[in-house]
């Protein structure tokens, strides 16, 4: 969960208190409605975390799905067609079509969130 301390206005990956402050600065939650108005002043953007996590989901998830559906479609191809070469040329096309495209999307996908985010004043949080 990402919290923010409102004394340097940077963000932070959890924790109660404010590794960089002198003293127990308690830093605030920025999934809570209250604090979502001190979003604005912060030096770090947070956006950036959240579009390359949705985009990592998508490519896990392509990835993973990847070699079942190759596997079965291979094991259906060599049943029906009982030729080995085509049937391990549709399960490996399979596997790399689908782990590719999840990964070429997710790259377009963050790209394209990443439009909305202006670094003029603010310098997004990519670590």
């Amino acid at each position: 969960m990402v919290k923010f301390c409102l004394q340097c206005k940077n963000a932070f990956w959890g924790g109660q208190y404010c590794p960089n402050c002198e003293g127990e600065i308690e830093l605030l939650d920025a999934a809570e409605p209250e604090n979502k108005k001190y979003l604005p002043e912060l030096n770090i953007d947070v956006r950036p975390k959240y579009y390359a996590r949705s985009s990592m989901l998508l490519t896990c998830f392509g990835f993973i799905m990847a070699l079942p559906l190759g596997a079965f479609l291979f094991l259906r191809g060599l049943e029906k067609t009982h030729s080995f070469p085509i049937a391990i040329a549709l399960g490996l096309g399979t596997i790399v079509l689908l782990a590719w495209g999840s990964w070429f999307l997710s790259a377009k996908l963050f790209d394209k969130q990443m439009e909305d985010v202006e670094a003029e004043d603010k310098e997004p949080q990519l670590d």
